[in-house]
């Protein structure tokens, strides 16, 4: 779905008018490193502008229905852009003291993609999925699952009412009055003493919306829920376990289900994919999609929980559908 663009840029040093010190010069030139477009989002990123007298330099970018201004990083992020369109940039590097050196950039969007893929929907799933066009992909989907997983969502429970569903969603399939525990694979008791709820996206980064939404809460034994923390996840091989102190690898059995949920509260509260979530962002989590299928816990969760709020997590349904919306990793079409 990305695609590295390369480009020349057109180079223009110029020294504001409004500057009263004649001695004062302006940063230096730079270039255009990288333009990353898809067709909604664009990042571009540049080469730092060095100021000849040691100004701290920071970054404005004009254009096409664009005004950002005090961007001190060397890149930038544009979303919500149209398909197939063709958009002219000014970025100017600024001094602080009316010194300022422009640089011209152009870069075009992507199309929007479409599924070639028939789907055989299952005659229990049709209903629910009736307003969704899957002739669509990418952004467009995106959209036509967000606005149905939204509309579909009703009633919000509270956080306190968890425990009225999650016996249920998570019980395990050969003894009914236990759960399974995510992470480690264990039976318990959901009222065990070592047994509490694990908020797969940690509950310190997401709105007080979500906190209460049953798709991503979890049964998990007390002290690896602590031990995993808010840290963000990682990639790595066999067990769950904490990974050089700082991030956290879900298991073999378990990444795939995590990439699920995640992708979910994407989905349905927009919240973020970047490295504060996963190190190395939504690369990963549809990496884990596409290498961990789904689960019969995962689709009996699913129908527990749509009876529970009303909304299904679609990537369980179907994990092919993020394929279709992100591209990367081909994940297994369940339809």
């Amino acid at each position: 779905m990305n695609k590295i663009v390369f480009l020349t840029a057109c180079l223009l040093t110029a020294c504001s008018s409004k500057s009263t010190d004649n001695s004062n010069r302006p940063p230096n030139a730079f270039a255009i490193r990288v333009t990353n477009v898809t067709p909604n989002v664009a990042t571009i990123a540049w080469t730092k502008a060095v100021d000849p007298d040691g100004d701290y330099v920071t970054y404005s970018i004009k254009g096409d229905n664009i005004d950002v201004r005090g961007v001190e990083a060397t890149h930038y992020t544009f979303s919500k852009l149209k398909p197939n369109t063709t958009y002219n940039i000014i970025i100017t590097a600024h001094d602080g003291k009316g010194g300022a050196t422009d640089l011209k950039h152009h870069f075009t969007t992507e199309k929007e993609p479409t599924n070639n893929t028939s789907f055989n929907i299952p005659p229990a799933l049709q209903n629910y999925y009736k307003s969704v066009d899957f002739t669509k992909a990418g952004r467009a989907l995106y959209d036509e699952l967000a606005t149905l997983t939204i509309a579909k969502h009703s009633p919000f429970l509270e956080y306190g009412s968890r425990h009225q569903y999650l016996p249920k969603a998570d019980r395990s399939a050969n003894d009914a009055n236990k759960v399974v525990l995510i992470y480690t694979g264990e039976v318990r008791s959901s009222r065990s003493k070592d047994v509490n709820t694990e908020h797969v996206y940690p509950q310190s980064k997401i709105g007080n919306t979500a906190k209460g939404d049953l798709h991503h809460l979890r049964y998990c034994d007390s002290k690896v829920n602590s031990k995993r923390g808010n840290y963000p996840f990682t990639n790595g091989s066999g067990e769950a376990a904490l990974v050089n102190g700082d991030s956290w690898y879900p298991g073999d059995e378990w990444k795939g289900d995590v990439a699920r949920m995640v992708l979910y509260l994407n989905l349905r509260y927009n919240e973020d994919l970047g490295e504060d979530i996963s190190r190395e962002g939504v690369d990963l989590l549809l990496k884990w999609n596409a290498e961990d299928p789904v689960s019969a816990i995962e689709i009996n969760r699913n129908d527990v929980i749509e009876q529970a709020q009303g909304n299904r997590n679609p990537f369980i349904d179907n994990p092919y559908l993020a394929t279709l919306i992100w591209g990367k990793a081909n994940a297994q079409n369940r339809w």
